[in-house]
């Protein structure tokens, strides 16, 4: 019986993950595309040369300009999960929940506590 009170507690802590799950798969999809095309813009226009990449940041000039371009894009989409992961801290209920307050209630079910059944 404990057993599957402690089974149903993790299910329902697990049952909000999907949607966040999906959220991010897309949002990290738009953000890879934008940013190819930001840095095919950039490449393109001049403002990003590979003398850049394999002078001052001393990558091998063996990595053609799609390797290149591929590192801009995973910087990128790196920088702007961080910034979605910023976003979501500040506006789900989770992330703007002061810490530190005493109750005499945990936010946890115990799923061996007997007394209610």
């Amino acid at each position: 019986m404990r057993l599957e009170k402690k089974r149903a507690e993790e299910l329902s802590k697990r049952k909000g993950l999907t949607g966040k799950t999906i959220v991010q798969v897309i949002w990290l999809l738009v953000t890879g595309t934008l940013a190819y095309f930001f840095a095919s813009y950039l490449f393109d226009q001049g403002l990003v040369t590979t003398g850049l990449f394999y002078n001052q940041l001393y990558i091998p000039r063996s990595v053609p300009l799609w390797g290149l371009k591929l590192i801009m894009v995973l910087g990128m989409v790196i920088v702007m999960q961080i910034v979605f992961s910023i976003g979501f801290i500040i506006a789900s209920p989770e992330g703007r929940r002061r810490t530190g307050d005493a109750t005499m209630h945990s936010r946890n079910k115990d799923p061996f506590d007997d007394r209610f059944g």
